[in-house]
């Protein structure tokens, strides 16, 4: 097995030999990713999967053609004829006439963003981590799905269910050794066991709590629809045309920051360039958007260092953001509802109703209470929520001081990290 030094070495050495042979410049991305995941069911592991992969992309620029080609072979030979594929590409390729270079590597700070423990956790780990909950279940609640997954990042997803309710809970760590699977028990618990006998809401405008995983779902929307380069440019971002205005709530801030050690850092981007603070709304107000090499130069800006792996055409987006903490309890926001909803999380939402108002529509699950007097008072049934998300999130009236992190869906690396959101006159569409 090659070790780092002896693969840096060689992606090193190709690249010298492709500039020789014709490329103008060329560029070496190795990515390897080491996972595993096992499902729990009824008291037993269901599945148990480990895997371990490698791709290596050979980016090339000859005479502003660009050539991309990637294998998962670290044989030479294999090597050599993805880095030739590469050059043909670019041969064949349509001049950039923007883009007269490759981006030159930054430096960044050094970051611990390894543990050990985590990249070691095996199967008989996880049922240890998961044992105490099993026992606890027993007492008249089910564990019908709880799926803890390993490196470099440790995540744990349960859901408990009684004859008429289920609670979710989740936790997101680095460091497997962080994760309290018996405060995860407690929460999903003690929702599954609240109020008895679920009832009807009329669909209508509330007051709603957002807790940190159902305002991670909407943020996920946001980033996808709104806060990149491609989706900017072409016009059908909600942040397009809106460039220094107000199009939120001045009590919320949001920003990208892959060295802030309050999530997951990740000080680089995949070209190499570091990953410096990027505030995307402050205060309320559209600030900025995440560029990549490519199209920071086709628009005459810099990139901020949110390039993706080179096959994800979709990118760049945002990959470690972050909502700002506000100064409130959770609880003490419930205490100031005088009639609501407390929504857990969200399912099955569609964020593409209308990008250009981030119009989204989605159900709630696993915990959805009705809010009277300042308490909890009963749960109900799960609801249909259709609402732009530019004017709810015009409409915070109290931000939480607790915040919880949650994996990026579209890459291997990074993390949002949200609070709980009460918010004015959110729709329920049914």
């Amino acid at each position: 097995m090659l070790g780092k030094d002896r693969v840096v070495e060689l992606l090193k050495n190709l690249t010298r030999e492709a500039r020789k042979n014709g490329a103008g410049q060329a560029e070496a991305l190795y990515a390897g990713n080491h996972g595993s995941v096992a499902r729990f069911a009824n008291s037993s592991v269901i599945q148990n999967v480990r895997e371990s992969d490698r791709r290596i992309y050979f980016r090339v620029l000859l005479d502003k053609r660009l050539g991309i080609a990637s294998t998962n072979s670290l044989h030479i030979e294999d090597l050599k004829r993805c880095i030739k594929k590469a050059v043909t590409i670019a041969k064949q390729a349509r001049p950039l006439k923007f883009f007269d270079s490759l981006p030159e590597l930054s430096q960044y700070p050094e970051i611990t963003t390894h543990y050990a423990e985590t990249a070691n956790l095996t199967a008989s780990d996880k049922i240890k981590i998961l044992g105490d909950i099993f026992k606890k279940a027993n007492s008249g609640l089910r564990t019908p799905n709880s799926s803890p997954s390993q490196p470099p990042l440790s995540s744990i997803n349960l859901i408990t269910s009684s004859p008429s309710m289920s609670g979710f809970a989740s936790q997101f760590e680095r460091n497997a050794g962080d994760i309290d699977a018996d405060k995860l028990f407690s929460v999903a618990a003690k929702k599954a066991a609240m109020g008895g006998k679920k009832k009807g809401l009329r669909p209508g405008r509330y007051t709603v709590l957002l807790e940190p995983p159902a305002v991670a779902e909407i943020l996920e929307w946001l980033i996808y629809i709104g806060f990149g380069a491609g989706e900017f440019i072409d016009g059908t971002s909600f942040m397009s045309g809106n460039m220094g205005k107000k199009i939120m709530d001045r009590k919320l801030t949001i920003y990208d920051d892959g060295a802030d050690l309050c999530g997951f850092p990740v000080p680089f981007d995949f070209e190499g360039i570091e990953k410096k603070r990027l505030y995307i709304i402050k205060n309320g107000v559209a600030k900025g958007i995440a560029y990549d090499t490519l199209l920071a130069k086709k628009n005459r800006k810099k990139t901020t260092g949110h390039a993706l792996i080179p096959e994800d055409i979709e990118g760049p987006f945002p990959t470690n953001v972050f909502i700002k903490e506000g100064d409130n309890a959770i609880n003490d926001m419930v205490s100031t509802v005088e009639r609501g909803i407390l929504v857990t999380r969200f399912h099955y939402v569609n964020g593409l109703l209308d990008t250009k108002t981030a119009s989204m529509t989605g159900m709630t699950r696993d915990g959805t209470f009705y809010i009277e007097g300042g308490e909890i008072k009963y749960p109900v049934d799960d609801m249909r929520f259709t609402d732009s998300m530019l004017e709810a999130f015009s409409r915070v009236r109290a931000i939480s001081r607790e915040r919880q992190a949650f994996p990026t869906p579209w890459s291997d690396v990074g993390a949002s990290v949200v609070p709980a959101l009460l918010i004015e006159e959110f729709n329920f569409s049914g």
